[in-house]
Order: structure tokens, then sequence, then C-alpha cells
């Protein structure tokens, strides 16, 4: 039987996205009611190209903030978005975490992947402008 999933691998490696021309500015966020709690997570990310996917955390260091281990969550929305968003993925560029907003009691690793994925929707609309 056929290894599908290097044949898909391999020919998303051939094909190339719409490539990232200029530097792009964008606010991903959630804030959202669901049941009896509240999801909250706000960060605001630049994004440059580059010849690899790199990720460079220039958030002021925060324990709190850190203990959601919101990087990790942020990225991963975002890479939910990126990896499908056109026919191959989009992965040269340079991540920059400027800054996150988070509630003590609302915010949670949820709440900051959603906030990635809002995100990454943003970068995929900028993309898409002339």
């Amino acid at each position: 039987m056929k290894d599908y999933l290097t044949l898909w691998a391999d020919g998303l490696i051939k094909q190339n996205p719409l490539p990232l021309r200029k530097t792009i500015t964008v606010t991903g966020e959630r804030n959202q009611h669901l049941g009896p709690i509240w999801q909250k997570a706000t960060v605001q990310l630049k994004v440059e190209p580059a010849s690899s996917f790199e990720v460079i955390d220039a958030v002021p260091v925060d324990a709190e903030l850190h203990s959601f281990g919101y990087p990790d969550w942020v990225v991963l929305g975002l890479l939910d978005v990126l990896m499908v968003a056109f026919s191959a993925p989009l992965k040269t560029l340079r991540v920059i975490l400027e800054k996150a907003e988070y509630d003590p009691v609302d915010s949670s690793p949820a709440a900051f992947r959603q906030a990635g994925r809002d995100a990454g929707r943003k970068i995929i609309e900028a993309l898409r402008e002339p």
C-alpha cells in the first residue's frame, strides 16, 4: 500500500503558496462567552518574510502569562490556519510576538490558541489583498 502521508507532505513541499512580500502586523483576539465562562486572550504579531518558519517571543516576561504556555498555544493556533489556508503551507515567515493580553480569571490555553487562529486568518486576508 502507498504511503499517502509521505505523498501528501512531498506534494505540499513542491507547491508554492502566496508569498509574504511585506511586513504585516495583526491582532488576534478571543473574547467569547462559552456557557458559564468567558474566554479572553489578545495577541499582537508582526509577520515578516523569512527563509524559513521562525518565532520570536518579544513579549515582556510575565510569569502568570507564561504559566498558560501562551507562546506555544498562540503559535499552534496560527499554524492551524497557515498550514491549510492555501494549496501549500505558508511557512517562509518570521513571527514576532509583540504583545499578549490576558485576564487572570478568563484566559486559558484554549483562548490563546483561538487568538492565534484569529491572527492567522487576518494574515491570510492581508495576503489576498491586492
